[in-house]
């Protein structure tokens, strides 16, 4: 019986493998019942029930209600799991990543003075999140404390910004 359990377990980690390679099966859609771990609970819980039913019937015709009994319960089990925790687990992924390149243009504050021809540390807003970072003058200039900067281009990591100027008040 420990040879057949671990064929069957070394033939789902293939099958999974597998299928998992070719086609992508967390989102949803057609193949959204094949994710590894729905297959998982499906056999652990048919398996669990089959095994509880089958030591509590004791009629002939017990096997063929405890398999369909089973099964069924399998089923509803994993398209509970399914729909009230994979999908809501899905959805609410972190989904602040960005690209650094795509902050080109924006506005940041200086939070660590840029020396004149050296480093210093900028702070700015992107989707949702406050990011920091290393900076460096465009024009290898100094930035105080507390200015307003434009990131101009990223090149390894480092930020090269440019002053930010008011527009002249009229009096």
């Amino acid at each position: 019986m420990y040879v057949v359990m671990f064929i069957v377990g070394v033939g789902f980690v293939l099958i999974s493998f597998l299928i998992g390679s070719v086609a992508d099966m967390e989102g949803g859609g057609p193949l959204a019942f094949l994710q590894p771990k729905l297959i998982a609970v499906f056999l652990t819980v048919t398996g669990g029930l089959g095994i509880i039913l089958s030591g509590l019937l004791d009629n002939p015709f017990a096997g063929s209600i405890v398999l369909f009994i089973s099964i069924f319960g399998g089923l509803f089990i994993a398209g509970i799991i399914h729909r009230l925790v994979l999908i809501p687990l899905k959805k609410a992924q972190n989904t602040s990543a960005f690209d650094k390149q795509t902050t080109v243009g924006t506005a940041a504050k200086v939070i660590s003075p840029i020396l004149q021809n050296g480093y210093g540390k900028i702070r700015y807003s992107v989707s949702g999140s406050t990011v920091t970072g290393p900076a460096k003058s465009e024009d290898g200039g100094e930035i105080k404390n507390g200015e307003d900067v434009a990131i101009v281009y990223i090149e390894g990591g480092t930020y090269f910004v440019r002053k930010m100027f008011e527009p002249e008040r009229a009096n």
